[in-house]
């Protein structure tokens, strides 16, 4: 009895696919597909060549497809990083002789200055962190 090589191409896909929950890399994954790709070939009676480069073009694109999208989701949640204070409320009490304010927010002070404009008394809507300091702009 002889094993096929599309089993055995099915046999490491398997195996890749249980490291791959055991470390939670999605490098593995498409590696994995990659020999599921070959073990396809392989069953189509394709050369052991062609079964080769299949595998090694499906890791390449999807390895570079991941790589993408990593470096894609990084920058949206560095994005959003920085903006964990936008659009969150504070009042504006006194302004000091510079034009800024010092307002309290998360339970500490904070000097305030607009985006655009001067400060007033009232509610104003945070536009950024820059720092230690709010730029706000006024709440509609």
């Amino acid at each position: 009895m002889t094993i096929s090589a599309a089993a055995i191409w099915c046999v490491l896909a398997i195996v890749l696919l249980g490291a791959e929950m055991m470390s939670g890399t999605f490098y593995l994954l498409v590696t994995a597909v990659a020999c599921f790709a070959a073990a396809a070939l392989a069953f189509l009676d394709m050369s052991l060549t062609a079964q080769l480069f299949a595998a090694g073009m499906v890791t390449l694109v999807g390895a570079c497809f991941i790589f993408y999208l990593r470096h894609r989701l990084k920058k949206q949640y560095r994005e959003n990083l920085d903006n964990l204070d936008k659009g969150q409320r504070v009042q504006v009490g006194k302004i000091n002789a510079d034009g800024s304010a010092t307002v309290n927010y998360r339970g500490t002070t904070w000097t305030a200055v607009p985006a655009s404009g001067t400060l007033s008394p009232g509610w104003w809507e945070i536009e950024r962190a820059d720092g230690p300091r709010l730029i706000l702009a006024r709440k509609l």
